[in-house]
């Protein structure tokens, strides 16, 4: 059985790789494999350069919140500079974490990339139902999925996400792993990454100057900025997102593989805010079990 993968982002070139049993053949729409992680690429755990063979390297991790007001006032802040709207379930945190984390090699993607029979700058992939049930893997967001197959139900559904710039940088003389949240609303930054001696400012509106921005990340990391070189700019369509109703997003997952065989796999194809990338190993082992299967019945009682 061959299985068509659209979308060769991270999510599917891991699935492709941990799928080469189904000769997996990857869609893309840009010309060359797209690299939409400009942010940092950091794993809780080392099972994905485990199953891959490619060798992560553990560190530890600080992590922290650069103080503004009252730790509500501070949370209610990073998600409204974040999202949008006021939450109180946001990663933020008082005090600080030293944490174990697992960074991958920053050529992680053409690695995967390299090891998959991949076809670039295709056309609009075409999900037309078959007259035999053939299984397919999307990592496209969910709204354009919905589009794309005319699910009757898709304009009852209200997406919202945040897009955003990400600004990068090195620091000389720097060795660090660090993340810092700011809530501060006077501040563009969101989130603040070190990684080695390359610095991720995260911010959720895309009309702010770099130098004011990094200038501003300098001040918050004690660093002086005639430190900072190698600069960047990197755009964010789907910088965050925001969650819809559980069983809105899960009927339409069992609709689309019901009918077109088809399985969401990923953050932006399941439409799930708070999925980490350590979670596509179980979600693409549990859709091989069910495409080995053919169980829809296991299908539709997990979703």
């Amino acid at each position: 059985m061959t299985i068509d993968i659209i979308g060769a982002g991270l999510a599917g070139l891991l699935a492709a790789n941990m799928l080469q049993h189904r000769r997996p053949r990857v869609y893309e729409k840009q010309t060359g494999v797209p690299n939409n992680h400009s942010a940092v690429l950091r794993f809780r755990t080392s099972q994905i350069g485990d199953i891959t063979h490619i060798p992560f390297r553990k560190v530890t991790m600080i992590k922290c919140t650069a103080p503004w007001q009252s730790p509500v006032a501070d949370a209610l802040a990073y998600s409204f500079k974040n999202t949008g709207t006021y939450r109180s379930d946001r990663s933020i945190n008082a005090g600080t974490k030293v944490e174990d984390r697992f960074i991958a090699p920053p050529n992680l993607i053409q690695q995967l990339a390299d090891r998959v029979e991949e076809y670039y700058g295709t056309s609009e992939y075409k999900f037309e139902k078959t007259e035999a049930w053939q299984p397919r893997i999307s990592t496209i967001p969910m709204p354009l999925l919905m589009a794309a197959l005319d699910y009757p139900d898709r304009h009852k559904v209200l997406f919202t996400n945040v897009s955003g710039v990400n600004f990068t940088a090195k620091i000389e003389d720097c060795d660090a792993y660090i993340s810092v949240l700011v809530p501060d609303p006077r501040v563009n930054v969101s989130r603040i990454s070190v990684t080695g001696n390359e610095v991720v400012a995260e911010c959720y509106t895309t009309d702010i100057d770099a130098r004011r921005t990094m200038l501003d990340v300098a001040g918050i990391l004690g660093i002086p900025f005639q430190k900072f070189s190698a600069f960047s700019r990197h755009e964010q369509k789907y910088a965050k997102i925001n969650p819809i109703d559980d069983r809105i997003r899960k009927d339409f997952m069992f609709w689309a593989t019901d009918n077109f065989g088809i399985f969401s796999l990923g953050r932006f194809a399941t439409w799930r805010p708070g999925l980490l990338l350590d979670d596509l190993v179980k979600d693409i082992r549990l859709i091989d079990g069910w495409i080995q299967n053919s169980d829809r019945y296991a299908i539709a009682r997990h979703r």
